[in-house]
């Protein structure tokens, strides 16, 4: 069996592979309940990915306030044959903040270093950008993390925070990015084109719109209006699917397969086996020139319907740090 196709992380950073896997599902605060049965499939579905050569994993110290990279670490631990993506949470943005979130995601993960360290958003209005990137460098000199980049910064964000870096390339700013949601391909995936700075895709099926969920039965889609819009939209719905069984594929492997003809690499969720199984697939299927275009043109309205610019969590910018902080820890992740 061939194996899973690989991408460089920026101009020169590491080859991983074309789809990676996502845990905040992982973390259960807004997936559903914690119950020993639902801990068991992620554990099983990690070692499939492993098996299946998927393994770039991504998390975050705030999902499940840390669960979901325990859960990693204990699955993973040191394998050298594993790409770990990890985020400090944005309401870090102290020197001392940033170092102290990275070495307790080393710890938790059970690695020598998090392979790859991301600001998971940009920081509050009127805080010094340059310091938060100077810190994500300090964890790399200190050993703590291999590689550095961002999540949700948008445009103008994004171009400061790579002038900032002075040691460390910024590899990727990871992103919302499907067929519901394009308003990156506007302005900040060209940018980061010029940049070298890959785009990792968060949320790359619209919470499952686009693999034919339509029940917002849990925290995480309810109240989310892109899952809201295409969960609802018969056009894009019919397009995939159509394509899905034209190619012998499923919706959900299509959706993933266009953005990584669009240059991106999803980072998709998953609970099951059978999702590891979806991943896999979505990596080693090429869409047709024709497939991607009826695709463009059945999601279009996307690239402008939320907005000129990419917006994503922005608000949270408004919020001080402190108070992002205990909000977040008040409900214990998410």
């Amino acid at each position: 069996m061939a194996g899973v196709p690989r991408v460089v992380l920026g101009r020169r950073g590491p080859r991983v592979p074309a789809v990676g896997l996502g845990l905040w599902q992982a973390g259960f605060k807004m997936w559903g309940p914690r119950e020993e049965e639902a801990v068991r499939s992620v554990r099983e579905a990690i070692r499939a990915a492993l098996e299946h050569g998927l393994t770039l994993f991504d998390t975050a110290e705030i999902y499940g306030q840390g669960f979901s990279e325990k859960l990693l670490g204990e699955e993973v631990g040191n394998r050298d044959d594993a790409f770990i993506v990890s985020k400090v949470a944005g309401y870090r943005v102290t020197r001392r903040g940033v170092l102290k979130a990275a070495e307790g995601i080393r710890r938790r993960l059970k690695r020598d270093a998090v392979d790859l360290l991301l600001h998971h958003w940009p920081p509050p209005l009127h805080t010094p950008l340059c310091s938060v990137v100077r810190a994500l460098e300090e964890a790399v000199d200190r050993g703590l993390a291999r590689y550095i980049g961002l999540s949700n910064y948008p445009e103008n964000l994004l171009g400061k925070a790579v002038e900032c870096a002075r040691r460390h390339e910024i590899l990727v700013d990871q992103v919302q990015y499907s067929l519901a949601y394009r308003v990156v391909e506007r302005g900040l995936r060209p940018l980061a084109e010029k940049l070298g700075v890959t785009i990792m895709a968060w949320s790359p099926l619209a919470k499952g719109a686009l693999a034919g969920k339509t029940a917002a039965d849990n925290k995480a889609r309810k109240g989310d209006p892109v899952f809201n819009a295409a969960s609802k939209d018969a056009e894009l719905l019919e397009t995939l699917r159509s394509i899905a069984e034209g190619l012998g594929a499923t919706m959900a492997q299509v959706a993933l397969a266009w953005l990584v003809a669009k240059g991106s690499v999803p980072v998709v969720g998953f609970r099951r086996r059978r999702h590891v199984e979806e991943a896999f697939k979505a990596a080693r299927l090429r869409l047709p020139e024709w497939a991607i275009h009826e695709l463009d043109k059945a999601s279009e309205k996307y690239r402008s319907l939320w907005g000129a610019k990419y917006s994503a969590v922005q608000n949270l910018r408004w919020v001080p740090s402190p108070i992002q902080m205990l909000v977040i820890r008040l409900m214990g992740g998410i």
